[in-house]
């Protein structure tokens, strides 16, 4: 009995541990937040918002959820419904808003994987280049932007190299599935008489490249690269009308200068959702601007509630048309990971 109290105890203490690094982050944007913005200002002019900007940015959300679902079907090579990517890219959303380090990702293609039969690292291989994708707009975007912002020079060099590197990495991924067959050799030498490695760890180098493999068809990675922008464009459109609500001169790249960085800000682990991390880019960058820092928040509130209160309606929608729950579905990733650890003893 007392093994079993102690075997809990570490397992609940090792959960603790996970979550302080985002707690910490978390914490850090809300007391910088605190620090700056004035509430009762904040509070009217949240307050001011005309509800056809409000309905609009709602729409213009649920077509570019659809269009980047469209995005993930084609970096898919369409082995999958468009119906099955938007549900999944949602529960995965969803999953993003009560768990920890963007695990939601994981979970979607685990999901995904499982529904389609493609296998979840099938799945995840093409998480990984859509947000590649993301990284190298973002990134793009702020090479553009950041510069304009009060005449921030110093800014380019830093977006520069980021730049390079993603798009590096993406180079990297190319080659290594238009070389699949080199890659997968030297895997195996490198595996030598390593049974477990050969066992477990190769089919899904294999499952992998499959994935990446969309980087080598030229038609899917044009549409996907394509589906992708648009999003972008989408997001920039959106939110500079809702800029214009608190600032109605604001410049159209403000718009691009606040969606690349609360995309940057909120991919840095926090505890959930990207709570705090996502509000402190927004009035952090917009700020640089002359955008008073109560309007930044108003503006960056709406978009992620907007998103936290859609996708995870949507995600809980998913998730409950197989009866599946987000309690089970954990148990279930748990499950797995313990099977592949009690299969290679």
């Amino acid at each position: 009995m007392s093994s079993v109290v102690s075997r809990d105890w570490r397992i609940t203490a090792r959960s603790l541990l996970q979550w302080l690094p985002g707690i910490l982050i978390s914490f850090l944007a809300f007391w910088f937040i605190a620090r700056v913005v004035d509430w009762p200002e904040f509070l009217a002019l949240l307050g001011s918002i005309p509800p056809g900007t409000l309905l609009f940015n709602v729409a213009l959300y649920f077509i570019t959820i659809t269009v980047r679902s469209l995005c993930w079907q084609f970096l898919l090579q369409r082995k999958v419904t468009l119906g099955q990517s938007f549900l999944a890219l949602s529960e995965g959303y969803m999953l993003n808003n009560i768990l920890p380090f963007r695990l939601g990702e994981l979970g979607r293609a685990f999901l995904l994987g499982r529904r389609s039969r493609l296998g979840m690292f099938r799945v995840l291989s093409t998480v990984v280049v859509e947000r590649s994708y993301d990284l190298a707009f973002a990134a793009g975007l702020l090479l553009a932007t950041l510069p304009l912002a009060l005449g921030m020079e110093w800014a380019r060099p830093a977006a520069t190299i980021l730049l390079f590197v993603i798009l590096s990495g993406l180079l990297l991924l190319y080659l290594a599935a238009r070389n699949r067959d080199w890659v997968e050799r030297m895997f195996e030498q490198i595996a030598g008489r390593w049974t477990i490695v050969k066992r477990f760890i190769l089919p899904q180098i294999h499952s992998v490249l499959d994935g990446f493999s969309v980087l080598t068809r030229f038609d899917f990675f044009a549409a996907s690269l394509g589906l992708l922008a648009l999003t972008w464009l989408l997001g920039i459109f959106r939110d500079w009308i809702l800029i214009r609500a608190f600032v109605p001169n604001a410049p159209m790249w403000w718009g691009a200068l606040g969606v690349s960085a609360t995309n940057i800000a909120g991919a840095v682990p926090s505890v959930m959702a990207s709570l705090g991390t996502f509000e402190a880019g927004a009035t952090g960058a917009l700020s640089l601007v002359g955008m008073p820092v109560e309007a930044a928040l108003a503006y960056a509130l709406v978009v992620h509630v907007t998103h936290l209160i859609f996708s995870s309606l949507i995600g809980f929608y998913g998730l409950s048309r197989e009866g599946q729950t987000i309690s089970n579905l954990v148990l279930e990733l748990r499950s797995l990971r313990q099977s592949n650890l009690d299969d290679r003893k």
